[in-house]
């Protein structure tokens, strides 16, 4: 009797083009995968693959298989997740691991899954760390501002973070824009990490050069770097989304609105969950 597994096995080496490469995607062990395909080509009866160095190459056979099964295995998939979505009660609602990083998750995901019939387990982190809890399977879904080159794991853009200099409201500037590089210099800074996360991307696209600045603070959070804007503490480059409502209430100012820098924002997941009705309903939603 064939395994369903044998068949995931087979479609992801199939994607892939190796058995270490598609092990690597299903998170399992090269020689677990080589059996699951030893085991199928041994049911249909003839070689699904031909074994060239560094590469399997599909024999008509497994090119026709993969053929019927793709559908079949994404049908069956949905249709089940479909059956779990008929009941409204809540524990029968199906289940997401979302992981985020805390500023971006409230100031924009709430608002974007909020009328979705998903429930979430949210876990809140660091790019790396969310990535790693991604691996290891702690997560099924993470919003990510860095996308690394990670086999088995695919990224979907989902929008552009504009960034600028915030400051207190009573602060003044007087300089012209030629000499904005000396006075920010001279200004106490308030920094997400000691690498000076988007504020060094912000000094290389406007001044073509390094930081050479030293953060006074180190606040590893976002809102809390905003709400010491608040105090006079310093400035800093932080994200339209989350200053909107205290520029609005004149709690602190943006310096140089035309002067922004953009950065990437994805959606990232394992490949061989890419198919996920609740990570394709995710995905769906933020591109409406």
């Amino acid at each position: 009797m064939i395994d369903f597994e044998w068949y995931r096995s087979f479609i992801s080496i199939y994607k892939h083009g190796s058995v270490s490469a598609a092990a690597k995607a299903r998170f399992m062990t090269q020689p677990a995968m080589s059996q699951h395909l030893a085991a199928l080509e041994s049911e249909v009866g003839e070689p699904l693959f031909t074994r060239a160095p560094r590469k399997m190459v599909p024999t008509d056979r497994g090119k026709e298989l993969y053929t019927k099964l793709v559908p079949l295995i994404e049908n069956l998939e949905s249709t089940t997740q479909e059956i779990k979505q008929t009941s409204n009660h809540p524990s029968e609602m199906p289940l997401l691991k979302l992981g985020s990083p805390v500023e971006f998750f409230t100031g924009r995901v709430l608002e974007r899954i909020r009328s979705l019939d998903i429930r979430y387990l949210v876990h809140f982190g660091t790019a790396p760390t969310l990535l790693n809890q991604l691996i290891n399977e702690e997560v099924d879904l993470i919003m990510t501002p860095q996308k690394q080159t990670v086999t088995g794991i695919e990224y979907t853009p989902l929008e552009l973070e504009t960034f600028v200099v915030v400051a207190p409201k009573n602060m003044k500037v007087e300089e012209e824009w030629s000499d904005i590089e000396s006075w920010l210099h001279e200004q106490a800074w308030l920094s997400y990490g000691l690498d000076l996360p988007i504020i060094r991307r912000y000094w290389r696209e406007h001044f073509n050069k390094r930081p050479d600045i030293k953060a006074k603070h180190i606040i590893p959070n976002l809102q809390s770097i905003l709400k010491a804007i608040e105090k006079g503490m310093g400035i800093s480059v932080l994200p339209l989304y989350l200053i909107e409502e205290a520029v609005k209430e004149g709690k602190v100012q943006i310096l140089f609105p035309e002067v922004s820098v953009e950065n990437a924002l994805y959606a990232a997941y394992r490949i061989d969950q890419r198919d996920e009705p609740t990570i394709k309903t995710m995905i769906q939603q933020w591109k409406k």
